[in-house]
């Protein structure tokens, strides 16, 4: 990736102006209804355009016009005061001590008339109050929020005091496709009730930027999407939510056309369980997963092939005429062993459901549920066999395996004993403070400063939560580190097997919280 080019949840305080794609696909479009564009030359009007193409102007503008006013009375606007150290890139001071006010700010969109509210869960995390303000001019205080940080999603409710409250409608993002009009709803830099358009470019982009652990299927649009748009709906030309805009890919900080948004069918899933349940349980298998299926390992050159262990092998003993995603490795302990899978086990179905990509199985996976019982059909040994599985809980193996790497190092232990003594590597990183030399290696300003980390150790906790080298960290517990002795002084104090920590990350694709929780064993 070009380190110039940064993903950011939020964008920085200034704008720029850029013309989508999009906007230029409009542009034609009306243009080739209306049998072409005229023009004055040396003074002379142009020609009025005949009765029959100001009609289908008119309609073109009603299609748009009807959309937006089907869900606008809807979105909101959000304010959320929040606490502990402002994300210098996200949100602004509003007391004289950074450590304990900033705000920020998003919007949402109203999905049940009782009174919840989709957003983003980066826009009301480390809240301290959050205040709701519709389209008519009323507001409301948070009565509740719950959140789903894998998805970056979060449900607020409102008490509405029986008021009447108006609603969105969720679409089908399964049925969008790539080239569909698309307008996005928010408020970028607090302008209140703005709406973009442009198209669905991509579907299915992942970003990482929720971390190794994250659910991203992002739709990806070229609608402008700016700071205070994460959280506002991506509508289709119905009015239905077919997203909710959640980041932008930029090389500026600004945006540059390039947006993306949780697709409605997972944002509705999520929300769904938030408010039935207070939180997402999902199903856990317990196995690592080639990411590319047979049919594109069939399309590498057999030179490039053979550097990837044992698939040149397997693939010249699979039938042509099947697809599927190989088990690269099966988790010790986990339901996948339990249940019989090995490595290089082909899943070619669970229970009625063709697999073709591990995000598809994943997700299957996820929204089964623990304790769910699911059969599969893998190849194995030149056949078909049929397994019975019993998930496990993913919150739960999450938290598993982000400890396992405390039940054997101390504080100041390096991983095989390769790291210098003085690093804090309790975490399986070794971190420098971020010089100028730093900065240009990691792809940041000169003028960056911070405590930067500059190793992560393989199977160590850093790792299984998705920190990188390049990544700056900004706090932890609240606490902005400016000094390596300080990161050290707090982990050494820290009993992460009890009382688990949390960091604020920085790195090019914005900012991120991580949670690393006390074992539940």
């Amino acid at each position: 990736m070009n380190k110039n080019i940064r993903l950011y949840k939020y964008t920085p305080k200034a704008a720029l102006r850029y013309l989508a794609p999009g906007r230029v696909v409009c542009l034609v479009l009306i243009a080739v209804l209306l049998g072409g564009v005229s023009f004055a030359y040396g003074g002379e009007a142009a020609p009025a355009p005949p009765d029959s193409d100001t009609q289908i102007a008119r309609q073109i503008n009603q299609v748009f016009r009807k959309a937006v006013q089907r869900v606008q009375p809807a979105v909101v606007f959000m304010h959320v005061s929040k606490k502990g150290t402002p994300d210098e890139l996200n949100e602004s001071s509003t007391g004289e001590d950074d450590k304990h006010s900033y705000e920020g700010v998003g919007s949402g969109c109203i999905i049940d008339p009782r009174g919840y509210v989709i957003t983003n869960y980066h826009v009301v995390e480390n809240y301290e109050k959050v205040e709701v303000l519709l389209s008519d001019g009323r507001h409301f205080l948070a009565a509740e929020i719950l959140g789903d940080p894998d998805t970056d999603m979060a449900v607020v409710r409102i008490d509405s005091q029986d008021q009447k409250l108006p609603v969105a409608v969720f679409g089908d993002s399964d049925e969008t496709q790539v080239g569909d009009f698309v307008m996005a709803i928010g408020s970028p830099f607090g302008l209140k009730q703005t709406v973009t358009s442009g198209i669905i470019s991509f579907k299915g982009r992942q970003t990482n930027i929720l971390g190794d652990w994250g659910y991203e299927d992002f739709i990806q649009t070229d609608a402008d999407i700016n700071k205070g748009n994460s959280g506002g709906p991506l509508i289709n030309l119905q009015g239905e939510i077919i997203g909710i805009n959640s980041n932008i890919f930029t090389i500026s900080g600004f945006s540059l056309g390039y947006g993306f948004a949780v697709p409605s069918n997972l944002a509705q899933f999520v929300s769904d369980q938030l408010i039935n349940n207070k939180q997402v349980k999902r199903g856990y298998l317990g196995v690592s997963l080639n990411r590319l299926n047979l049919n594109d390992l069939r399309k590498i050159p057999a030179a490039e092939l053979t550097r990837l262990e044992g698939i040149s092998q397997l693939l010249g003993k699979l039938p042509q005429d099947i697809n599927g995603i190989i088990i690269s490795q099966v988790h010790p302990g986990s339901p996948a062993e339990s249940a019989g899978m090995k490595d290089k086990d082909v899943v070619l179905q669970v229970d009625d459901k063709i697999i073709t990509s591990s995000k598809q199985l994943r997700d299957f996976i996820a929204r089964l549920g623990p304790q769910a019982q699911a059969q599969f059909v893998l190849w194995r040994d030149d056949k078909k066999i049929t397994l019975q599985a019993t998930l496990g809980d993913r919150k739960e193996a999450q938290e598993k395996y982000a400890l396992r790497a405390a039940d054997s190092l101390t504080p100041f232990d390096s991983p095989g004993g390769t790291a210098p003594q003085e690093e804090p590597v309790k975490l399986g990183v070794v971190v420098k403070e971020l010089t100028a030399e730093l900065a240009r290696q990691f792809g940041y300003g000169s003028k960056t400063r911070g405590i930067v980390i500059e190793k992560v150790y393989p199977d160590t906790i850093a790792a299984l939560n998705g920190l990188q080298a390049g990544d700056i960290i900004v706090s932890i517990g609240g606490e902005r580190i400016t000094t390596v002795q300080q990161l050290k002084d707090i982990i050494q104090q820290t009993d992460l097997k009890s009382k688990g920590l949390v960091l604020k990350i920085r790195n090019h694709r914005g900012m991120f919280t991580l949670k690393i929780q006390p074992s539940l064993r």
